[in-house]
């Protein structure tokens, strides 16, 4: 339930945010669905996390990339990230669903689409973040067969951190790509971001903008 509300929190904000863009979502994506002839997962609440997910990642790359995994930066393999993605066939093909469980195989239930989101809980929701004296630390993770991409990245740890504790919060990612991913989501969010090289990475230090937070407090 703590990691619930936070959550939550967060959800009905981006539901405000992106309103009428989800429409959008949703026409494109059965469209694909229909074409490859796929299903689309039925369950309400992830399907709306998803497309949720998808905004984001048009307003902060300019590319609707898969949902579960950020940019890496290598050109052929961002290519391949573009939803949806180049691995989606081989996991509906092996396991009935592709990774962030948006299409799956025609003939999946929803029973059969709770339990790949059950799966993808477990990678995502369920596993800690580490803090190390007060510091995000989002190294490490471990990586995607597939992709080789870390599961969850530091844009989706950044995210629970950010809906469950806030600002100030300072961050420690392994890449520079990683840290501009992060001040992309800091100025979608409003938020001001200070990025500096620090021993094995870039640490990302993220606040609420002087004027905002002088505001807050008047």
């Amino acid at each position: 339930m703590s990691n619930m509300w936070p959550m939550m929190k967060g959800f009905v904000r981006d539901l405000s945010r992106y309103g009428s863009d989800l429409r959008r979502q949703d026409r494109w994506i059965r469209k694909h669905a229909a074409n490859r002839g796929w299903s689309v997962n039925p369950r309400w609440m992830v399907y709306a996390n998803l497309r949720l997910w998808l905004s984001d990642s048009e307003e902060m790359y300019g590319r609707r990339y898969c949902p579960c995994f950020e940019p890496s930066g290598q050109h052929d393999l961002d290519r391949s990230l573009i939803c949806p993605c180049t691995f989606a066939q081989e996991e509906i093909d092996r396991v009935g669903w592709c990774h962030c469980t948006l299409f799956g195989r025609g003939d999946l239930t929803a029973a059969d689409y709770e339990r790949a989101e059950a799966h993808l809980m477990a990678e995502y929701r369920d596993v800690p973040l580490r803090w190390v004296d007060g510091v995000l630390d989002t190294r490490g993770m471990p990586g995607d067969e597939l992709r080789r991409l870390p599961i969850p990245d530091a844009v989706h740890q950044v995210k629970r951190a950010l809906n469950g504790k806030g600002v100030p919060l300072s961050v420690v990612v392994a890449t520079r790509v990683e840290a501009v991913h992060l001040e992309r989501l800091a100025e979608m969010r409003r938020l001001a971001a200070n990025v500096a090289e620090v021993a094995g990475g870039f640490r990302v230090s993220l606040a609420k903008r002087r004027g905002e937070a002088r505001a807050a407090t008047a």
